[in-house]
């Protein structure tokens, strides 16, 4: 009956309950906000780093897959684009990886299930995804060291 689909629809759109609360302080970060996505079976926990003033944005959704990622506003001055050469060379090692191009290797040796960087107009993202929680620590730790401590060598940029 109609009456039973409408009843499974509802329940199969269902937004997962949170344990956050707004004004919750969890490891530096205050919760500001918390909007349930019904659409997309998720709720968003907006968070703000109370030092840093930095926003995350937490997907809370009852899925096997777990995605992250850091994104940087990269306005461009001109059209040279050095954003997107930086995203790439960003990637070629870092301080705590110094190996050539240590993303690359990654994706042979991860079990992530994406794994990539991308510039758009304005903004550069770092992202990957993985249903391994030791492969997402793992990958967190890589990706962080690359985008907060590069290696950038002169030979990058030949």
């Amino acid at each position: 009956t109609l009456n039973r689909q409408l009843q499974q629809l509802a329940v199969a759109n269902k937004t997962p309950s949170t344990s956050f609360s707004v004004g919750q302080e969890l490891h530096g970060y205050i919760v500001k906000e918390i909007t349930p996505v019904p659409e997309f079976r998720l709720t968003a926990i907006k968070l703000q780093h109370k030092l840093t003033g930095c926003q995350h944005i937490h997907v809370d959704r009852e899925h096997k897959n777990n995605v992250w990622s850091v994104s940087f506003q990269t306005t461009p001055k001109d059209d040279t684009g050095v954003a997107h050469i930086l995203e790439h060379t960003t990637l070629c090692g870092s301080e705590k990886f110094p190996c050539r191009d240590p993303f690359f290797k990654m994706t042979n040796r991860s079990m992530a299930t994406f794994m990539n960087a991308m510039t758009a107009s304005d903004w550069t993202m770092y992202v990957f995804s993985t249903q391994n929680q030791k492969d997402y620590f793992n990958l967190m730790s890589v990706y962080l060291d690359a985008v907060l401590h590069p290696k950038l060598d002169e030979y990058d940029f030949m």
